[in-house]
C-alpha cells in the first residue's frame, strides 16, 4: 500500500487535526468540521472532556482515520464547508455519495443543500432514480403533482402517476386531520391545578400553532420543524408537567409515524413498478 499524501488545497498547516480518506490527508480545523457534522462535533467534545491527551490526529503518522466513506464524498463535503465553487453540475453519483456522508456524519446544512440541488435538477433524473434516493433519505424531495411533465408522466406510467397522485392526497388527507386534531391530554400532572383550563388552553394552542404551520399555503413545515416551533410558544393555563408530558408524545412522533411508514412502503411499492435501465 502506497503512503498516504497531502492534500494540495485542504491540507492547512495552521489547522488541529490530521484526517485520511483511503490514501490522502486531511488537515483541517476542528471547530469548522463541528459547525458543519453534530457526529464531529461529538467527537471532538467527548475527547475534550475524557480529560485525556488526544494522540490520533496530532500528525502524519497517527492521523484519525474516516472509515466508509470515499474521498471524492469527503471533498464534496468540504467544497461546501469551505465555499469553494463546485465545477459544473452535480451528477447523481456525486448527490447521492454526498447524502450517504450528509446521513453517516449527520451534516444538517449540508444534506439541506444538497436536497435542494436534487430538487432543481430533479428533471434530469428517471423517476426511478428520484424514487431510489427518496428510499434510502425520506422525504428527500416533494414534487407537486401539477409539476411533473406529461413526459415524465409517460416514463413513470399510468399505474405509477396515479398511485403517486393517491399517495400524495392521502398524505394532505393525514395532515389536516393532525393539524385539526391535537393529541389530548389523557390524565392530567400532579402540578396541574386546572384541568379543564389546561386542556381548553391545548387545543387553542394546538390550532393557532401546530395548524398554521402544517397548513400554511406558501411554505407548509415537515411536522418535526412544526414541532420545534410549537415548544416556542406561550401555553397559557397548561401546565409544566401536562406540557412535558405531551411533548414527550411529540417527540416520539406518534403522529407522523404512520406517514412515514406509508411513504416508505409506497415508495417501494412504486419502485417495484418503475424499470430503469442506466
Amino acid at each position: 500500500m502506497s503512503k498516504a499524501t497531502r492534500h494540495p488545497v485542504y491540507y492547512f498547516n495552521a489547522s488541529s487535526h490530521v484526517f485520511q480518506v483511503e490514501n490522502t490527508l486531511y488537515k483541517l480545523c476542528s471547530s469548522i468540521l463541528s459547525s458543519a457534522s453534530n457526529v464531529f462535533r461529538d467527537m471532538f467534545a467527548a475527547a475534550q472532556n475524557s480529560g485525556q491527551m488526544e494522540l490520533d490526529g496530532m500528525s502524519d503518522d497517527k492521523p484519525i482515520h474516516l472509515e466508509g466513506i470515499s474521498w471524492d464524498a469527503f471533498e464534496l463535503f468540504l467544497e461546501l464547508t469551505f465555499g469553494r465553487m463546485h465545477a459544473g453540475s452535480y451528477t447523481l453519483d456525486e448527490l447521492t455519495k454526498f447524502l450517504q456522508f450528509c446521513d453517516m456524519y449527520q451534516c444538517c446544512h449540508a444534506r439541506e443543500f444538497i436536497v435542494s440541488r436534487v430538487f432543481a435538477a430533479r428533471f434530469r433524473f428517471h423517476p426511478a432514480q428520484l424514487i431510489n434516493l427518496a428510499i434510502k433519505y425520506h422525504q428527500l424531495a416533494e414534487t407537486p403533482i401539477t409539476e411533473i411533465t406529461h413526459a415524465h408522466r409517460e416514463l413513470m406510467g399510468n399505474e405509477v402517476f396515479l398511485n403517486v397522485v393517491y399517495v400524495q392526497a392521502a398524505l394532505d388527507h393525514h395532515r389536516r386531520i393532525v393539524a385539526a386534531e391535537e393529541p389530548r391530554i389523557l390524565m392530567h400532572s400532579n402540578d396541574c391545578d386546572d384541568p379543564t383550563g389546561c386542556s381548553e388552553d391545548w387545543h387553542t394552542t394546538w390550532w393557532n400553532g401546530m395548524g398554521c404551520f402544517l397548513l400554511d399555503g406558501r411554505n407548509p413545515q415537515p411536522y418535526g420543524d412544526a414541532v420545534k416551533r410549537f415548544k416556542d410558544m406561550l401555553f397559557g393555563r397548561v401546565s409544566e408537567g401536562c406540557k412535558d408530558l405531551m411533548f414527550k408524545i411529540l417527540d416520539d412522533g406518534a403522529a407522523f409515524r404512520h406517514a412515514e411508514h406509508f411513504v416508505t412502503e409506497a415508495c417501494q411499492f412504486l419502485l417495484e413498478k418503475l424499470v430503469y435501465e442506466p
